[in-house]
């Protein structure tokens, strides 16, 4: 009779973690006079319920588990969508600020002070006229490199580089100061809507936005890949709105 009590308490401790009203059974069986005498009944209702518990899911139990991790996929690519916004509103900015550099706009400049300087046209020279730089952004022309190389890279990078380097760059040092050929000639773009991310992997990421290019309207379509840690705008593509 002892044994059959003990067998019964061991059976009794299994089953609270997978009965939600252990605690009250458990509360009801130790201490109770009656324990004994109902070991046998107990036991095999114990046991019953411990097979019944080991059964297979059925296939739609096994469906309704697999709907959360669908759901936390979706919410996890929202999630990430969100994350590259940021990263693409400020390429955008950055095209639109290198494009009117190579233009002759988007810097600051004391245009009281100025020099003349030879650039080559057609096998040609001219003079071009360039203003001293005022902008806290750029001291020389390695800071100008390194503001566009940390944005740009391949396709862009090639464009652009000319602001920076050349016979004919956008920038030029004399005298240890740093000189800029400015024109108030229109350039750069007005964006007309939010970016939206419409493709992203780990190290790639294709955003487009509305513009308004000068009275036409169209998409752009920007190419960005991760470099040195670093987000930089890798090509951009231009179509009818």
């Amino acid at each position: 009779m002892n044994k059959r009590k003990i067998n019964c308490l061991i059976v009794t401790s299994l089953l609270c973690f997978s009965v939600a009203s252990c605690g009250e059974r458990e509360k009801t069986t130790v201490g109770s006079s009656t324990a004994t005498s109902t070991a046998s009944s107990t036991t095999a209702e114990i046991t019953t319920t411990m097979i019944t518990s080991t059964e297979t899911p059925t296939e739609s139990e096994t469906i309704a588990e697999s709907v959360p991790q669908e759901t936390t996929a979706e919410a996890t690519e929202g999630s990430e969508n969100n994350d590259r916004l940021p990263d693409a509103v400020r390429l955008f900015e950055a095209i639109n600020s290198v494009d009117m550099m190579l233009s002759g706009a988007g810097v600051d400049v004391n245009e009281d002070v100025s020099r003349e300087f030879t650039l080559k046209t057609n096998e040609s020279e001219v003079s071009s006229v360039y203003y001293l730089v005022n902008d806290s952004r750029f001291e020389n022309v390695d800071q100008v490199s390194q503001f566009i190389n940390n944005l740009l890279c391949d396709e862009l990078l090639e464009k652009y580089k000319n602001i920076y380097e050349g016979d004919n760059a956008s920038f030029k040092m004399y005298n240890g100061n740093l000189y800029f050929i400015h024109d108030s000639k229109g350039s750069g773009f007005e964006y007309t809507g939010t970016p939206e991310i419409i493709e992203i992997a780990a190290d790639s990421f294709t955003a487009k936005v509305s513009v308004n290019n000068h009275g036409v309207s169209e998409i752009f379509t920007l190419k960005a890949i991760k470099q040195e840690e670093k987000w930089k705008a890798s090509s951009l593509a231009i179509s009818k709105k």
